[in-house]
């Protein structure tokens, strides 16, 4: 395969010049989190609902297993649409021409995301999110039939690497992917997302970062995984407690810590 340019699609979200801050609309660009006087796209709420406790089992405001209608109910025929290729699957094909795009998110030191419990919505301006609110428990590491985006960007937090493929990817590419993803690391998810493109079906995602690519270049989704992998704010190994249509769950691959991302295999040659 040849070799991939990336390009960079860097956000500075927090930068900001004293002329702007005195006339806001002069600035053109990226807000952190949102312009100022924007309405938000999630509803506020009271400080006890926003500081709910993380990897807390609570049902009166997130158990794993009520309220899931909110963000994706596995138990209602009509949510598989979101695992299942609904579209041309010709739209989807490998394009060795189509290069990678990496986007990179400058996340404040002090951000701190919110828990939001299953009584609450939520929702992300973009199109593969990195960052942001989420639930309160977060999935256990390994491959899914469909996990909601509002699960596993916790588990980025975590420092963990998600692995998102759309339902009408490539079959043999998205097995190389998931190969790929489990040979590397303990925290990782794997699952299918309708927000990918066709122009670029799979991603690799990170607390702050996402690769979008047409193909799979080995190489290239390694390097991803060393640099971003571990760089969570709130970084424990501890598994997550979500597990609705969890095919396979996650190995230890170097040590539950991760301590060695994407390990050379182990042979005789080379063991000791």
């Amino acid at each position: 395969m040849p070799l991939l340019v990336l390009l960079l699609n860097v956000f500075l979200l927090t930068t900001t010049t004293l002329a702007d801050e005195e006339n806001p609309d002069a600035w053109a660009g990226k807000w952190f989190p949102q312009p100022p006087n924007a309405a938000d796209l999630n509803e506020k709420l009271p400080d006890s609902a926003e500081s709910a406790a993380m990897g807390v089992i609570d049902p009166a405001c997130d158990d794993g297993k009520s309220n899931l209608t909110l963000d994706y109910d596995p138990k209602n025929i009509s949510h598989s649409i979101v695992h299942m290729c609904l579209d041309n699957y010709t739209h989807y094909r490998p394009n060795y021409n189509t290069e990678p795009v990496m986007r990179i998110y400058q996340i404040p030191l002090a951000y701190s995301a919110p828990h939001r419990c299953m009584s609450q919505n939520i929702t992300y301006p973009e199109n593969i999110p990195t960052f942001g609110p989420h639930r309160p428990l977060w999935a256990r590491y390994g491959e899914y039939l469909y996990l909601p985006v509002q699960r596993w960007i916790h588990n980025l937090e975590h420092g963990a690497i998600v692995a998102l493929y759309h339902p009408c990817a490539h079959e043999g590419l998205a097995k190389k992917l998931k190969s790929l993803v489990k040979s590397c690391l303990f925290r990782h998810v794997i699952t299918t997302s309708e927000r990918l493109t066709p122009e670029r079906p799979f991603a690799l995602v990170a607390w702050g970062k996402s690769m979008e690519m047409s193909v799979i270049d080995e190489d290239l989704a390694r390097q991803f995984m060393r640099d971003n992998a571990r760089k969570g704010p709130e970084m424990t190994h501890r598994d997550g407690q979500y597990s609705e249509q969890l095919i396979a769950a996650a190995e230890i691959v170097s040590t539950k810590d991760d301590e060695s991302i994407c390990p050379p295999p182990h042979t005789e040659s080379n063991k000791v």
